[in-house]
């Protein structure tokens, strides 16, 4: 178990709460796991320091300081990367992602990739996630949303992902709207399952950033009913 590459069946999708909430449980297990964000695109503003929110989300929900090896590509406008690059007049090249990712895994125990979007996000004008997913050799964790439409686009992303070879460890559920259906949440799940033969290793219950304290989440309880030993197996 040395990484693996989390990427979503949309933008928006969970993502970042999932890799958040992941490096969180393996550190409380004593494992040296790190999250890494290879592009970030969106920067804000914080004491005049341009910052990633999504690691800033990692660091809160850890209540851990990251270094700056967390993102190799930082980008103001929250857009497609490769828009965002252009608009920043530079150009994104993987093969720097590739040696990252190479040296965060000599360095650490799990090292957790997090994409941008889904997976035909364009970095530049010729590579997109899925590239990048299939050169960094990690097995995914893809992550989709529990409820309607999750079927038809879940298992769209499972195809793309086969027809490149790409071991898929399991697939995440985020129920990221408070105004869920569980009949249809059940059994979407279950028709995940028969139709891609890819287990659903958890369910993540709505959380409610603006109620709830990200340091004060409890990843074990929602996390409990987790089939982890499959990403401990892998």
């Amino acid at each position: 178990m040395k990484g693996f590459f989390i990427t979503g069946t949309d933008t928006e999708i969970g993502k970042t709460m999932i890799t958040g909430l992941l490096t969180r449980y393996f550190l409380s297990k004593g494992v040296k796991a790190f999250p890494y964000k290879p592009i970030q695109s969106g920067a804000i503003q914080v004491n005049g320091k341009w910052v990633a929110p999504d690691v800033k989300f990692y660091e809160e929900i850890t209540n851990q300081s990251f270094n700056n090896e967390t993102n190799t590509y930082l980008l103001n406008t929250p857009s497609s990367p490769h828009l965002a690059a252009m608009k920043d007049h530079i150009q994104i090249e993987p093969h720097k992602i590739i040696q990252q990712v190479e040296k965060l895994m000599a360095q650490k125990d799990l090292v957790f990739v997090e994409g941008a979007g889904g997976l035909i996000v364009p970095l530049n004008e010729e590579t997109t996630i899925l590239d990048l997913i299939e050169d960094v050799s990690l097995p995914v964790i893809l992550v989709a949303r529990a409820g309607l439409g999750t079927i038809n686009h879940t298992s769209l992303s499972v195809m793309a992902l086969r027809q490149r070879n790409i071991p898929i460890a399991g697939i995440i559920l985020n129920q990221n709207s408070p105004d869920g259906n569980e009949e249809i949440e059940v059994d979407n799940q279950r028709m995940i399952e028969k139709l891609t033969g890819v287990p659903v290793i958890g369910k993540l219950k709505y959380i409610d950033l603006d109620k709830e304290k990200l340091s004060e989440l409890d990843e074990k309880q929602l996390m409990h009913n987790w089939k982890m030993e499959i990403l401990e197996e892998v």
